[in-house]
């Protein structure tokens, strides 16, 4: 008996259940049973897609998410059952995409159910907390309510793990300990805050503008802070109704050189030619999207490193925007003082009481002139997006991985070593066969691996991975 594990319900693990499903149904796959593990209640929940608030918007318009490559219509499609009014360029609402994924996964499953095919799917709301070789070149996966299964091959879907601490020192991990400061952003106790008090957010990236969206959805009237290194924002997609015309490869793109700045200055170059022809410099962004992981492969890791530090902050901002409605907000909020923005870093954070009230007290260097600033507020939210350097992630089956040596964090700290098929690496260099990884923690082998469009094909080729995958005996494992 042919059996996987997929450990995490989110887009990826949800829609790998859902193309092992439609290979079943077309007679492609060997796989007889699937389990499918999340935690929680929700299937393709999760931080994308878990929140509620009909405020926080995809950031890629309704006629570039569809789930599935080949049908690049299918999510306009379920959406117009809905709403007629719906059009290619409308930004809908986080939640709705993940109900649309769970709808994809029940209607496929009740598909396979009625056609009685022999792949068979279960949901297991459990946490893995253990995953080690097994007998007879099978994997065991154990969970945390002690539940044992023995499967041919798991698949690690996971990917979002808590923020980074902001500091290491003593009083920073006091100060964090504390009920000011809230680690995770998507938390129910993070925006539990007196609407008259300031809140500082750190980071002012997407989280940042979802979290301000949701103060001023609640009509808050103390001042929302925002604080990054450089406090850049992220920049908007334009209005349309329609996809906006797209800008084709460009054609030197092979030539530009192999470094940090080589891929920069190209991209500038390409932006001008383009704006020459009236072409935004968003869809030049866009054109270069499905080479980006080929890109990436070119560079060294000393050019990984450059890229990292010196142009990541550029390229975020310009290449993963706001919706048009969620960047309106976040302009007016800055033009009328309700948020402001400062570029700098945070050099202490205490609690202090005056009376029967605490109060944070946040010390900031500006960039800009060096000056220290001191912001008093009710809240500090950690905004700053989630942990990818593995190496200090508390998650007790990445720490189990650790240990047993069946993973290597990548030299970067953007996730796990794989190889091209998705096959986890290791902590002696070696490809484990029957181990594999999708999702966001292969951004050190693929860079551009966060989003809809990037993670369907993905996904996909590794249903078809597992559908064919030869299994061979794990064999011994070194502590590490």
């Amino acid at each position: 008996m042919r059996s996987v594990a997929i450990i995490g319900g989110g887009f990826s693990g949800t829609m790998v259940g859902v193309h092992l499903l439609r290979r079943a149904l077309r007679g492609q796959t060997s796989v007889d049973h699937v389990l499918l593990f999340e935690r929680s209640n929700r299937i393709a929940g999760g931080v994308a897609y878990g929140t509620d608030d009909p405020r926080h918007l995809l950031n890629v318009p309704a006629g570039r998410m569809s789930a599935f490559e080949d049908d690049p219509d299918n999510f306009l499609r379920w959406l117009r059952t809905r709403d007629p009014r719906v059009s290619g360029g409308s930004f809908i609402p986080r939640k709705t995409y993940g109900e649309y994924i769970a709808t994809l996964f029940r209607d496929t499953l009740a598909a396979a159910s009625s056609a009685q095919v022999a792949t068979s799917v279960d949901r297991v709301r459990d946490e893995v907390v253990r995953v080690e070789p097994g007998a007879a070149e099978r994997w065991r996966v154990v969970t945390r309510a002690g539940a044992s299964h023995e499967v041919s091959s798991v698949l690690l879907a996971i990917g979002h793990f808590a923020p980074p601490p902001l500091g290491n020192d003593d009083a920073t991990r006091a100060f964090e300990a504390g009920p000011l400061f809230a680690r995770n952003a998507w938390s129910a106790e993070a925006l539990d805050v007196a609407p008259d008090r300031d809140v500082l957010l750190v980071g002012t990236g997407l989280t940042m503008f979802d979290l301000a969206l949701s103060l001023h959805g609640r009509g808050h009237r103390g001042t929302v802070w925002a604080i990054s290194r450089r406090g850049l924002l992220a920049q908007a997609h334009r209005v349309s109704s329609t996809p906006p015309r797209p800008y084709p490869r460009p054609r030197t793109l092979d030539s530009w050189p192999a470094t940090a700045l080589g891929y920069l200055r190209g991209l500038r170059r390409e932006v001008e030619l383009g704006a020459d022809q009236g072409i935004d410099w968003r869809e030049v962004v866009t054109s270069i999207r499905h080479d980006t992981p080929a890109m990436w492969a070119r560079l060294s890791p000393r050019e990984r490193a450059r890229f990292l530090r010196h142009v990541r902050p550029f390229w975020e901002t310009h290449r993963h925007r706001a919706s048009p409605e969620t960047a309106a907000v976040v302009d007016a909020m800055t033009g009328s003082g309700a948020l402001r923005v400062l570029a700098g870093r945070i050099v202490s954070m205490r609690e202090e009481r005056v009376g029967a009230e605490a109060c944070a007290v946040v010390t900031v260097r500006e960039r800009a002139t060096g000056a220290a600033r001191e912001i008093r507020c009710a809240k500090v939210i950690n905004c700053t997006g989630p942990d990818t350097d593995l190496t200090r992630v508390q998650d007790p089956l990445v720490q189990h991985l650790r240990w047993s040596g069946l993973i290597r964090p990548d030299e970067l700290g953007l996730g796990l070593d794989s190889d091209d098929s998705g096959c986890v690496i290791d902590a002696r260099g070696q490809a484990q066969p029957g181990l594999y990884l999708v999702g966001p923690l292969r951004k050190g082998k693929l860079w551009e691996n966060t989003a809809v469009p990037e993670l369907r094909n993905e996904v996909e080729r590794m249903a078809t991975t597992l559908s064919g995958v030869v299994v061979r005996t794990p064999g011994a494992r070194a502590r590490v």
